[in-house]
């Protein structure tokens, strides 16, 4: 292989590897008690995610090897670091740092890295599969991890002042709710909310691929986009940040499935064989 071609096909995979650094730093940020910092490090491993593919696609150097190697960052940084950031935080709070709430928090932290292993594994298998292309089953490891760190640091930066788990002396931007101010008591339902969450990754909620285009609704998706990636870089407004993954996946479990997505069978929940294109 030319010098130049190789070149090509490392580019993505260097940016998969910045975001493992990522997840990296925030494990070792949470270690030292830098929460909100951690949870930012995995939103911007986020972006990341989304960037290897987009170089992997503009240079044409997509590869098995990028694929696999995206899919094991993938496990890491949405799976294995979000639940360790939130146990050691929230074994801060006094509700869950015995008894049956800390068995809950226990639980919950497991489930998700479980969950994220299933789901991962399990697109694996059937992604080449012809009838699943555009269509994802359970929400992807990359929302579900936005979703639950934008919410963690939103109810850090809502808390109330002098709490054993607040940060709000750690966002100088405005805050949009005002004066909104969360007793230490609401951390206490964020575990069952993660149960959710992983839940939510291992279902068989039928999820269209966005697709972009130029229709009203795909501009304004656009526009969200962009200013959700401007926010996130930035380290502002984790309150706005939540909303679009929250309300695509709330979209997502409360509509009622098309005609042609309901003729879809759901693939096995354990495939036992990967499944190649015709």
């Amino acid at each position: 292989m030319a010098l130049p071609s190789a070149l090509r096909y490392v580019a993505p995979n260097l940016v998969t590897s910045l975001a493992m650094l990522l997840g990296l730093g925030s494990m070792v940020l949470t270690t030292q008690g830098e929460y909100v910092t951690a949870a930012w490090f995995i939103v911007w491993s986020t972006f990341l995610d989304r960037a290897d593919g987009f170089v992997a696609r503009l240079l044409k150097a997509t590869s098995e090897f990028g694929v696999q190697m995206d899919s094991f960052a993938d496990f890491f940084n949405f799976g294995v670091v979000p639940s360790f950031l939130v146990y050691s935080a929230l074994a801060h709070v006094p509700e869950l740092q015995s008894g049956s709430g800390h068995l809950l928090l226990l639980v919950a932290a497991a489930a998700w890295i479980f969950a994220c292993t299933f789901r991962l594994a399990r697109f694996n298998v059937i992604a080449d599969d012809p009838r699943y292309r555009g269509l994802f089953f359970g929400i992807p490891t990359t929302l579900a991890a936005g979703m639950l760190v934008t919410w963690f640091l939103a109810l850090m930066k809502y808390s109330a002042a002098g709490a054993a788990l607040g940060g709000r002396d750690r966002f100088a931007e405005v805050r949009l709710l005002g004066d909104l101010s969360l007793p230490m008591s609401a951390w206490s339902y964020f575990p069952a909310a993660m149960l959710v969450g992983a839940l939510l990754m291992v279902s068989n909620l039928r999820i269209r691929k966005p697709s972009g285009g130029r229709s009203p609704l795909g501009i304004v998706t656009l526009l969200i986009m962009l200013s959700g990636l401007v926010f996130g870089v930035l380290r502002l407004f984790p309150e706005y940040l939540l909303i679009p993954p929250t309300v695509f996946t709330l979209i997502w479990l409360f509509r009622q499935p098309s005609r042609s997505l309901r003729s879809i069978d759901a693939p096995p929940r354990i495939p036992v064989a990967r499944v190649d294109p015709p």
